[in-house]
């Protein structure tokens, strides 16, 4: 399944458009993954697997392009999808906030887990107990 979301220019920080009032990203649906394009070039990609009916699990995301980082593509794209897995029935959806090895451009797994705790805050999720996991009840 293939949806074109129209997202205006205020979604996104520090992103210099021709067409100053919107973006169109495509988000292509398929099970267990997300796509997301805009003008025919990967932007997104999220793999999550559902542990059940209501439960899914992020199991990597990331942006396409390294300079796209800090612009808000990540905020929407994350926006839109935990949207659409709330109109297929997902009420909680966890992730990890990081990994034993950080990114290329990170100075170590903590710098990188720190970002990601305020990432997932940004959109919506809640830290657990004792940090590791991030999670969304979607109501």
């Amino acid at each position: 399944m293939s949806i074109a979301v129209y997202i205006r220019k205020e979604y996104f920080r520090a992103v210099d458009l021709t067409d100053k009032s919107m973006h169109i990203l495509e988000f292509r649906y398929r099970p267990e993954t997300v796509d997301v394009y805009e003008k025919g070039y990967p932007v997104f990609h999220m793999q999550y697997y559902l542990e059940s009916k209501t439960k899914a699990e992020i199991i990597e995301f990331y942006l396409e392009d390294f300079a796209l980082r800090g612009k808000g593509y990540g905020t929407v794209c994350m926006n839109e999808i935990t949207d659409q897995l709330k109109k297929k029935g997902v009420t909680l959806i966890t992730a990890p906030v990081g990994y034993q090895l950080a990114p290329l451009g990170y100075t170590g797994p903590e710098q990188y887990q720190e970002l990601m705790k305020g990432f997932y805050e940004k959109t919506g999720f809640s830290t657990s107990g004792d940090g590791d996991l991030v999670m969304k009840i979607l109501d």
